[in-house]
């Protein structure tokens, strides 16, 4: 589960969003926010376009907790709440944003000094050439799901319909990809 403190758990903050703590549902905004809006990146047309859609899925699930039954689930339940939103918009006529754009968006921390934000900016660019080499699929969706939306292997393995020694497995090759492709890229001293 991201960014999960060792308080309350989900199902506890929904019980206490149902009696009305808008405290309680801010944080589970703040958990939830970064895979939804990792999620919405890859359907929507830039950064602005995605952050209305979390704020639209957000608003849907305040007014839809006196329905929602699993509460343990629910982060599950707003990428689902999402999913709708996206397919009700459509998605004719939208141009996609580039499938690993979230990641880069989520990393971009560039630091203080201007050597610092060019090193950054010159790995992030040589990583995203080396994600655009890798093949679709299975492999690129669990390294995602990892990586950008910050997914436990536990929650990526039911959600993929696999064990977790299959996402494991898929992340390791991956990882090791990556890093052959990226074996090229040294840091300036």
């Amino acid at each position: 589960m991201p960014d999960q403190a060792p308080g309350e758990r989900d199902e506890e903050l929904v019980a206490r969003s149902r009696r009305g703590d808008r405290d309680a549902f801010g944080e589970l905004v703040r958990r939830w926010q970064r895979p939804l809006f990792a999620r919405a990146m890859r359907a929507a047309h830039g950064v602005e376009a995605a952050d209305d859609l979390v704020q639209e899925t957000f608003l849907r699930a305040w007014k839809g907790l006196k329905h929602f039954r699993d509460d343990a689930r629910f982060g599950a339940w707003t990428l689902r709440i999402l999913s709708n939103l996206v397919a009700d918009r459509g998605r004719a006529g939208r141009k996609e944003a580039s499938p690993d754009a979230a990641m880069f968006e989520l990393a971009r921390d560039p630091g203080p000094n201007p050597e610092e934000a060019l090193l950054t900016r010159e790995f992030s660019g040589v990583l995203q050439a080396a994600l655009a080499t890798l093949p679709e699929g299975r492999q690129r969706e669990v390294f995602r799901m990892r990586f950008v939306e910050g997914r436990t292997i536990q929650d990526i393995a039911r959600e993929c319909g696999v064990h977790t020694g299959t996402v494991k497995v898929h992340l390791f090759r991956l990882v090791r990809e990556l890093r052959a492709r990226l074996a090229g890229f040294k840091e300036r001293p």
